[in-house]
C-alpha cells in the first residue's frame, strides 16, 4: 500500500469526526429551542384547557414557534454576550434577572392579547394581561433560565474543545519550529567552519583541533538529548553555550572574547531549549566575522521583577535598518520569537536596539518559572 494512501486512510476517521461536529452543534441548538417551544405550548393548552377554551395542540405549538422563534435567538445571543464566570458572575446574574423579567411580560403580554382575540372581546385586554403575568411569569422565567443553562453548557463544551484542538495544534507547531530551530542552530555551514577550523589546527596545534572536535560532539549530543524538551534550566542551557563558545575562540583566537554575566539567582529558572546559540552566532556573524575589528560578545540572563532576561550583545556591528524590519529576515531571529510566541504568547517580548556608542544588543523577555533539578542538569551557579 502506498504512503499517500496509508495517509488518507488514517486520516479518514478525523475527517469524518469534523464532518460530525457542526451537525451536532446544530442538533444541540435545535432540541434547546425545541424543549422552550415544547414547554410554553403544553402549559398555554393545559391552561385554556382548564377553562374550556381549548384548540387544537398544534395551534399552540405554532405560536410557542413564532414568539420563542424571536425570542429564542435573542435569549442565546444575550447569554453568549453576557456569560455568567467566576469574576462577572453578580453582574451577570443580575443583568440576566432584569432580562429575564423582561422578556417573560414581553412574551407573556403577547399571549394574553392572543387570548383576548379568541375571546371575541369578552376578556379586557388589561384583565388578560394581570392574569398572565401573574399566573404564567414563572414558567416564562423558567424557560429562560432553561435556555440560558443550555447556552452556557454548551459555551463550556465549545471552549473546552477549541481549547484541546489548540493544545493539539500547538504541541505540533512546537515541534515544528523546535526542529527548524535545530536545523538553524547546526546548519551546513557552521558545521563547515567548525571542521574547516578542525583541520587547520591539526599541524599547529593538535590539542586545539581535538578540543574543538570534542566540543563538536558535545554540542551534537546535548542537541539530540534536548530535541523532545521544550524548556531547560538556564544553566544547562548555559552549559550549551559554553561549548559553542569554545568552539568560536578556537577560531579566532584573540580577536573574540566572551563574557557570561549570569545571575546565580536564575540558574534554576526555565528557558526555550536551545534559545540562546542562534543568538550567539548572529553576534560573531554580524560582527567579527565580518570585520577585523577585535569584539565582545556579552551573555547576560538576570530577573526583572517577575520576568527573566536573556541578553546577548556585541560591540562590533550596528544595525543597518530598522529593527522590525530586520527581525523577519533572519532565520535565527525570527524562530526564536516565533518559539517564545508559541510558548508564552502575550507574556513574552524581543527587542533588537543599537548600543551606544557601538554595538547591537537582543533582549528577550519570559515569565520567570523556576524548573525542578533532574539527574541530566544538577544545578551550578555560573558567574561572570
Amino acid at each position: 500500500m502506498s504512503l499517500d494512501r496509508q495517509q488518507t486512510q488514517a486520516n479518514a476517521p478525523s475527517v469524518l469526526n469534523a464532518g460530525k461536529r457542526p451537525f451536532r452543534k446544530r442538533l444541540l441548538i435545535v432540541a434547546a429551542w425545541a424543549l422552550a417551544v415544547l414547554l410554553f405550548a403544553s402549559q398555554w393548552y393545559a391552561y385554556d384547557a382548564a377553562h374550556g377554551l381549548t384548540a387544537p395542540f398544534i395551534f399552540y405549538v405554532g405560536w410557542s414557534c413564532y414568539l420563542w422563534g424571536v425570542l429564542t435567538p435573542l435569549s442565546v445571543w444575550l447569554a453568549w454576550r453576557h456569560p455568567i464566570g467566576s469574576g462577572t458572575w453578580k453582574r451577570a446574574i443580575a443583568f440576566h434577572l432584569a432580562i429575564s423579567m423582561l422578556l417573560t411580560s414581553v412574551q407573556l403580554s403577547i399571549e394574553a392579547w392572543i387570548a383576548v382575540l379568541r375571546a371575541g372581546g369578552d376578556w379586557p385586554l388589561l384583565a388578560a394581561v394581570r392574569h398572565y403575568l401573574t399566573q404564567h411569569v414563572q414558567v416564562g422565567l423558567m424557560t429562560y433560565w432553561l435556555v440560558l443553562g443550555a447556552t452556557h453548557f454548551y459555551r463550556i463544551y465549545d471552549q473546552d474543545r477549541k481549547r484541546q484542538l489548540r493544545a493539539a495544534q500547538l504541541e505540533a507547531r512546537l515541534a515544528e519550529v523546535q526542529i527548524e530551530n535545530l536545523r538553524a542552530q547546526l546548519h551546513p555551514h557552521f558545521m563547515f567552519n567548525t571542521l574547516q577550523a578542525a583541520a587547520t589546527l591539526i599541524h599547529e596545534d593538535p590539542g586545539g583541533a581535538e578540543d574543538i572536535l570534542l566540543r563538536l560532539s558535545d554540542l551534537l549530543r546535548i542537541s539530540l538529548d534536548e530535541m523532545h524538551t521544550q524548556e531547560i534550566r538556564v544553566d544547562r542551557e548555559i552549559e550549551f553555550v559554553e561549548h559553542y563558545i569554545a568552539i568560536q575562540q578556537r577560531r579566532f583566537g584573540d580577536r573574540l572574547r566572551f563574557e557570561l554575566q549570569i545571575d546565580p539567582n536564575v540558574v534554576d529558572c526555565a528557558v526555550p531549549t536551545l534559545v540562546l546559540q542562534p543568538l550567539v552566532e548572529n553576534a560573531i556573524r554580524h560582527g567579527i566575522a565580518k570585520s577585523r575589528e577585535k569584539d565582545v560578545v556579552t551573555v547576560r540572563a538576570f530577573r526583572e521583577g517577575e520576568h527573566l532576561r536573556l541578553e546577548v550583545a556585541n560591540l562590533a556591528s550596528t544595525l543597518d535598518d530598522r529593527p522590525e524590519q530586520l527581525l523577519p529576515r533572519g532565520l535565527g531571529l525570527s524562530n526564536t520569537q516565533g518559539r517564545l510566541e508559541q510558548l508564552y504568547g502575550e507574556h513574552q517580548s524581543l527587542a533588537l536596539f543599537n548600543l551606544k556608542p557601538r554595538g547591537v544588543c537582543v533582549r528577550l523577555s519570559i515569565p520567570l518559572r523556576e524548573l525542578p533539578a533532574d539527574e541530566k542538569a544538577p544545578a551550578r551557579a555560573v558567574t561572570a
